[in-house]
């Protein structure tokens, strides 16, 4: 898929051309041609070169400009898959913020309540209750400021 095809005469120093040599094919006027083949230089390149299908220009054949994009596509994927974790991290507490706000309460005082409450639900859970089971965190929200409210009588 990767190997460049290149159309010579058969010669007698058909063994010193570098490449390899693959069948005899007849052209239009009857002679043979002989077909070779060239391969990469080594099980890196060709590594490297298929990390790199898709890529513009010759960052998809070459291998040194294809292993410069790759090696930057991996730091980006790097840093990306700590961002993703940031990202969600940020959307739950909007989804748990907008959740808690039609009740009337804070995100942070929310919260705070959670942190002293016997309840153990994380914002991972807490805003997938928010979001598409409304009478369920309802109730976690109602249990939450029970137990906050029982402690501070105490």
């Amino acid at each position: 898929m990767f190997s460049l095809v290149k159309w010579v005469r058969p010669s007698p120093r058909l063994f010193s051309v570098a490449g390899r040599v693959g069948s005899l094919v007849k052209d239009n006027l009857g002679s043979p041609l002989q077909l070779l083949t060239r391969n990469f230089a080594s099980k890196k390149h060709k590594r490297i070169i298929k990390m790199a299908k898709g890529y513009r220009g010759r960052a998809n054949r070459c291998f040194r400009p294809a292993i410069q994009r790759v090696e930057k596509a991996l730091q980006y994927a790097y840093r990306d898959r700590k961002q993703k974790k940031r990202d969600m991290r940020s959307l739950w507490i909007q989804r748990i913020g907008a959740g808690v706000r039609q009740y009337g309460q804070s995100y942070s005082s929310f919260i705070k309540q959670l942190n002293t409450s016997p309840v153990e639900l994380n914002r991972k859970v807490l805003a997938n209750l928010a979001a598409h089971e409304p009478f369920s965190f309802k109730a976690t929200l109602d249990v939450i400021r029970m137990t906050t409210t029982t402690k501070k009588k105490m």
